[in-house]
Protein backbone atom coordinates (compact mmCIF):
# COMPACT_ATOMS: atom_id res chain seq x y z
CA UNK A 1 0.00 0.00 0.00
CA UNK A 2 1.40 3.56 -0.65
CA UNK A 3 3.15 5.22 2.39
CA UNK A 4 0.21 8.56 1.44
CA UNK A 5 -2.57 5.71 2.02
CA UNK A 6 -1.06 4.54 5.19
CA UNK A 7 -0.73 8.13 6.40
CA UNK A 8 -4.47 8.50 5.67
CA UNK A 9 -6.00 5.84 7.05
CA UNK A 10 -3.57 6.27 10.15
CA UNK A 11 -5.01 9.84 10.45
CA UNK A 12 -8.70 8.61 10.65
CA UNK A 13 -7.82 6.58 13.53
CA UNK A 14 -6.45 9.07 15.28
CA UNK A 15 -9.61 11.49 14.32
CA UNK A 16 -11.98 8.78 15.38
CA UNK A 17 -10.19 7.30 18.71
CA UNK A 18 -10.39 10.95 20.25
CA UNK A 19 -13.88 11.26 18.60
CA UNK A 20 -14.84 8.18 20.17
CA UNK A 21 -12.58 8.94 23.19
CA UNK A 22 -14.47 12.10 24.11
CA UNK A 23 -17.47 12.27 22.24
CA UNK A 24 -15.84 15.67 20.02
CA UNK A 25 -12.30 16.10 19.92
CA UNK A 26 -11.63 14.35 17.19
CA UNK A 27 -12.76 17.03 15.18
CA UNK A 28 -10.20 19.24 16.73
CA UNK A 29 -7.01 16.94 14.82
CA UNK A 30 -8.68 16.29 11.87
CA UNK A 31 -7.67 19.53 9.83
CA UNK A 32 -4.11 20.02 11.24
CA UNK A 33 -3.43 15.67 10.04
CA UNK A 34 -5.24 16.01 7.07
CA UNK A 35 -3.32 19.03 5.89
CA UNK A 36 -0.03 18.75 7.39
CA UNK A 37 0.33 15.03 7.36
CA UNK A 38 -1.82 13.85 4.63
CA UNK A 39 -0.75 16.78 2.66
CA UNK A 40 -4.49 17.78 1.58
CA UNK A 41 -5.09 21.67 0.72
CA UNK A 42 -7.25 23.27 3.64
CA UNK A 43 -10.15 24.15 1.52
CA UNK A 44 -10.48 20.57 0.58
CA UNK A 45 -9.29 19.41 4.15
CA UNK A 46 -12.75 20.85 5.67
CA UNK A 47 -14.94 19.17 2.94
CA UNK A 48 -13.02 16.25 4.10
CA UNK A 49 -13.07 16.43 8.00
CA UNK A 50 -16.43 16.95 8.13
CA UNK A 51 -17.32 13.91 5.83
CA UNK A 52 -15.43 11.81 7.91
CA UNK A 53 -16.47 13.37 11.37
CA UNK A 54 -20.30 13.59 10.33
CA UNK A 55 -20.23 9.71 9.31
CA UNK A 56 -18.31 8.44 12.05
CA UNK A 57 -20.52 10.61 14.54
CA UNK A 58 -23.15 8.72 12.71
CA UNK A 59 -21.92 5.86 13.12
CA UNK A 60 -21.33 6.73 16.97
CA UNK A 61 -24.61 7.91 17.80
CA UNK A 62 -25.97 4.53 16.21
CA UNK A 63 -24.00 2.88 18.65
CA UNK A 64 -24.84 5.12 22.05
CA UNK A 65 -28.49 5.04 20.84
CA UNK A 66 -28.72 1.14 21.44
CA UNK A 67 -27.83 2.34 24.92
CA UNK A 68 -30.42 4.81 25.30
CA UNK A 69 -27.71 7.63 25.38
CA UNK A 70 -28.96 10.29 22.99
CA UNK A 71 -31.33 12.56 23.93
CA UNK A 72 -32.94 12.88 19.90
CA UNK A 73 -35.39 15.79 20.57
CA UNK A 74 -32.16 17.65 21.88
CA UNK A 75 -30.15 16.94 18.84
CA UNK A 76 -32.85 17.87 16.59
CA UNK A 77 -33.42 21.15 18.05
CA UNK A 78 -29.69 21.79 18.17
CA UNK A 79 -28.87 20.67 14.67
CA UNK A 80 -31.90 23.09 13.17
CA UNK A 81 -29.60 26.10 13.42
CA UNK A 82 -26.56 24.61 13.46
CA UNK A 83 -26.68 23.17 10.08
CA UNK A 84 -27.96 26.76 8.98
CA UNK A 85 -25.25 28.17 10.72
CA UNK A 86 -22.61 25.47 9.36
CA UNK A 87 -23.59 26.49 6.00
CA UNK A 88 -22.47 30.67 6.86
CA UNK A 89 -19.40 29.22 8.47
CA UNK A 90 -18.55 27.66 5.27
CA UNK A 91 -19.09 30.93 3.10
CA UNK A 92 -17.11 32.82 5.30
CA UNK A 93 -14.29 30.37 5.75
CA UNK A 94 -14.23 30.99 1.32
CA UNK A 95 -13.52 34.84 1.72
CA UNK A 96 -10.23 34.33 4.68
CA UNK A 97 -6.96 32.70 3.27
CA UNK A 98 -5.83 29.39 4.02
CA UNK A 99 -2.84 31.09 6.56
CA UNK A 100 -5.50 33.44 8.41
CA UNK A 101 -7.41 30.62 8.81
CA UNK A 102 -5.07 28.18 10.38
CA UNK A 103 -3.59 30.75 12.81
CA UNK A 104 -7.39 31.22 13.70
CA UNK A 105 -7.80 27.77 14.26
CA UNK A 106 -4.68 27.23 15.84
CA UNK A 107 -5.73 30.09 18.74
CA UNK A 108 -9.25 28.12 19.01
CA UNK A 109 -7.51 24.92 19.87
CA UNK A 110 -5.31 26.50 22.51
CA UNK A 111 -7.58 28.26 24.23
CA UNK A 112 -9.34 24.91 24.28
CA UNK A 113 -6.70 23.44 25.65
CA UNK A 114 -6.46 25.54 28.58
CA UNK A 115 -10.27 25.41 29.59
CA UNK A 116 -10.43 21.67 28.82
CA UNK A 117 -7.26 21.13 31.37
CA UNK A 118 -8.48 23.25 34.18
CA UNK A 119 -11.63 22.00 34.38
CA UNK A 120 -12.28 20.84 37.97
CA UNK A 121 -12.41 17.09 38.47
CA UNK A 122 -15.65 15.43 38.50
CA UNK A 123 -17.47 12.51 37.09
CA UNK A 124 -21.43 12.72 35.93
CA UNK A 125 -20.86 9.70 33.81
CA UNK A 126 -23.56 7.50 36.66
CA UNK A 127 -25.96 10.39 37.54
CA UNK A 128 -29.32 10.27 36.82
CA UNK A 129 -30.73 12.75 34.48
CA UNK A 130 -31.46 16.17 35.28
CA UNK A 131 -32.64 19.61 33.85
CA UNK A 132 -33.24 19.69 30.14
CA UNK A 133 -32.56 15.70 29.96
CA UNK A 134 -35.50 15.11 32.76
CA UNK A 135 -38.08 17.53 31.11
CA UNK A 136 -37.53 19.23 27.41
CA UNK A 137 -39.13 22.78 27.93
CA UNK A 138 -39.30 25.68 25.76
CA UNK A 139 -36.78 27.34 27.73
CA UNK A 140 -34.99 24.22 26.90
CA UNK A 141 -35.31 24.56 23.14
CA UNK A 142 -34.29 27.94 23.00
CA UNK A 143 -30.82 26.97 24.44
CA UNK A 144 -30.29 24.27 22.75
CA UNK A 145 -31.04 26.52 19.11
CA UNK A 146 -29.07 29.42 20.95
CA UNK A 147 -26.04 27.11 21.48
CA UNK A 148 -26.58 25.29 18.04
CA UNK A 149 -26.28 28.90 15.79
CA UNK A 150 -22.77 29.22 17.74
CA UNK A 151 -21.38 25.68 16.94
CA UNK A 152 -22.50 25.54 13.57
CA UNK A 153 -20.57 28.85 12.82
CA UNK A 154 -17.76 27.25 14.24
CA UNK A 155 -18.36 23.86 12.40
CA UNK A 156 -18.43 25.21 9.09
CA UNK A 157 -15.40 27.94 8.89
CA UNK A 158 -13.07 25.95 10.00
CA UNK A 159 -14.62 22.18 9.23
CA UNK A 160 -14.55 21.07 12.56
CA UNK A 161 -17.33 18.74 13.91
CA UNK A 162 -17.63 20.90 17.23
CA UNK A 163 -17.92 17.89 19.66
CA UNK A 164 -15.94 19.69 21.83
CA UNK A 165 -17.72 22.43 22.46
CA UNK A 166 -21.17 20.42 22.37
CA UNK A 167 -20.42 18.36 24.92
CA UNK A 168 -19.60 21.22 27.89
CA UNK A 169 -22.49 22.83 27.05
CA UNK A 170 -24.90 19.79 27.16
CA UNK A 171 -23.68 19.38 30.51
CA UNK A 172 -23.55 23.22 31.94
CA UNK A 173 -26.14 24.63 29.75
CA UNK A 174 -28.97 21.83 30.04
CA UNK A 175 -27.82 20.09 32.59
CA UNK A 176 -27.11 16.22 30.83
CA UNK A 177 -25.00 13.97 32.67
CA UNK A 178 -21.34 13.71 30.62
CA UNK A 179 -22.31 10.03 28.70
CA UNK A 180 -25.80 11.00 27.84
CA UNK A 181 -24.12 14.44 26.30
CA UNK A 182 -20.95 12.46 24.54
CA UNK A 183 -23.81 10.62 23.03
CA UNK A 184 -26.45 13.69 22.05
CA UNK A 185 -23.44 14.89 20.91
CA UNK A 186 -22.57 12.33 18.03
CA UNK A 187 -25.90 12.81 16.67
CA UNK A 188 -25.39 16.77 16.65
CA UNK A 189 -22.25 16.44 15.01
CA UNK A 190 -23.95 13.98 12.80
CA UNK A 191 -26.53 16.37 11.47
CA UNK A 192 -24.43 20.14 12.04
CA UNK A 193 -21.97 18.77 10.03
CA UNK A 194 -24.29 18.44 6.50
CA UNK A 195 -24.69 21.70 6.25
CA UNK A 196 -20.73 22.70 6.52
CA UNK A 197 -20.06 20.36 3.72
CA UNK A 198 -22.79 21.95 1.58
CA UNK A 199 -21.02 25.25 2.17
CA UNK A 200 -17.73 23.64 1.35
CA UNK A 201 -18.71 21.09 -1.43
CA UNK A 202 -19.00 24.11 -4.29
CA UNK A 203 -15.30 25.09 -4.12
CA UNK A 204 -13.69 21.64 -2.85
CA UNK A 205 -12.06 18.76 -4.73
CA UNK A 206 -12.54 15.69 -2.73
CA UNK A 207 -10.45 12.18 -3.68
CA UNK A 208 -13.06 10.06 -2.77
CA UNK A 209 -11.15 7.14 -2.55
CA UNK A 210 -8.78 9.06 0.24
CA UNK A 211 -11.89 10.10 1.85
CA UNK A 212 -13.05 6.41 2.02
CA UNK A 213 -9.91 5.92 3.35
CA UNK A 214 -9.52 7.74 5.99
CA UNK A 215 -13.58 6.89 7.29
CA UNK A 216 -12.86 3.72 7.64
CA UNK A 217 -9.87 4.75 9.69
CA UNK A 218 -12.05 6.64 11.48
CA UNK A 219 -14.79 4.47 12.69
CA UNK A 220 -12.61 1.91 13.56
CA UNK A 221 -10.56 4.53 16.19
CA UNK A 222 -13.75 5.45 17.19
CA UNK A 223 -14.74 2.07 18.37
CA UNK A 224 -11.37 1.79 20.26
CA UNK A 225 -12.33 5.42 21.94
CA UNK A 226 -15.56 4.16 23.04
CA UNK A 227 -14.19 1.36 24.93
CA UNK A 228 -11.13 3.26 26.28
CA UNK A 229 -13.78 5.39 28.27
CA UNK A 230 -14.81 3.01 30.15
CA UNK A 231 -11.22 2.15 31.20
CA UNK A 232 -9.38 5.32 31.68
CA UNK A 233 -11.39 8.26 34.07
CA UNK A 234 -12.81 10.92 32.49
CA UNK A 235 -11.27 13.49 34.38
CA UNK A 236 -6.95 11.78 33.52
CA UNK A 237 -8.83 11.45 29.61
CA UNK A 238 -9.61 15.02 29.32
CA UNK A 239 -6.44 16.13 30.78
CA UNK A 240 -4.64 14.08 28.37
CA UNK A 241 -6.60 15.06 25.28
CA UNK A 242 -5.99 18.90 26.22
CA UNK A 243 -2.32 18.34 26.33
CA UNK A 244 -2.55 16.84 22.93
CA UNK A 245 -4.82 19.66 21.53
CA UNK A 246 -2.61 22.52 23.15
CA UNK A 247 0.54 21.14 20.99
CA UNK A 248 -1.15 20.96 17.71
CA UNK A 249 -2.59 24.74 18.55
CA UNK A 250 0.90 25.94 19.85
CA UNK A 251 2.47 24.05 16.39
CA UNK A 252 -0.15 25.78 14.19
CA UNK A 253 -0.07 30.01 15.62
CA UNK A 254 3.96 29.48 15.60
CA UNK A 255 3.83 28.17 11.86
CA UNK A 256 1.26 30.48 10.55
CA UNK A 257 2.00 32.85 12.81
CA UNK A 258 5.24 33.40 11.20
CA UNK A 259 4.26 33.34 7.37
CA UNK A 260 1.44 35.94 8.46
CA UNK A 261 4.85 38.19 10.02
CA UNK A 262 7.07 37.08 7.02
Amino acid sequence: MDFDLVLALLSGGVIGLLLGATGGGGSLVAIPLLVYVVGIPVQNASAMSLIVVGYSALFGAWQEGRQKRVHVPTALVFSLTGMFGAWIGAQGHQLVSETIVLFLFGNLLLFMSLWTFWQPQKDKSHEGHTGCADQFSWPCAFKASAIGWGVGLLTGFFGIGGGFLIVPALMVLLGFPIRLSMGTSFLIIALISIGGVIGHLNLASLDIFLTGLVLVGSVLGLVFGSKITRKISSHHLRRCVAILIGAIGLGLILDNGWHLIF
